[in-house]
């Protein structure tokens, strides 16, 4: 683990629990005197199933793009009278909480505010939520709001 927080890594889906984890991250990202920065991961669940509808790689890429722009312009909607913080966006495509889990093994300064969502209770037992499983494995803190 990094010994100085050098940027807050918020992971967005363009829910209301991702969106709330920015507003926190920006007031972290103001405290700490740092950016943040939003990350969209395009489920790889989501990459098999749309080739196996036989899109080709290019379509696959078009409709992560505009998954990913979809998530960034909703956070940036509800983040759109903040001042004072440097916002980057990327995008990755795989596991989520893979993703995230090794962007901070890449990046051990970088903090992580993730929203918990709310999967069932069954589904949670059976494999667990992308907060539970970034919350065990990251290399670097992890915040979660629920």
């Amino acid at each position: 683990m990094g010994d100085q927080i050098t940027e807050i890594l918020v992971p967005v889906d363009g829910s209301e629990n991702s969106t709330r984890a920015a507003l926190f991250g920006v007031d972290l990202a103001k405290a700490f005197g740092v950016g943040i920065r939003l990350f969209y991961i395009f489920p790889a669940a989501s990459v098999e199933i749309i080739g196996m509808a036989g899109m080709s790689r290019s379509d696959i890429d078009q409709a992560a793009q505009a998954a990913a722009q979809k998530a960034f312009d909703a956070t940036h909607q509800a983040l759109a009278d903040v001042s004072g913080v440097s916002i980057e966006q990327e995008t990755s495509m795989g596991d989520p909480a893979e993703e995230v889990v090794r962007y901070t093994e890449d990046n051990p300064g970088a903090m992580v505010v993730i929203g918990r969502r709310g999967l069932s209770a069954m589904k949670s037992l059976l494999i667990g939520s992308v907060s539970d499983n970034v919350l065990r494995h990251a290399r670097s803190p992890v915040m979660v709001i629920t």
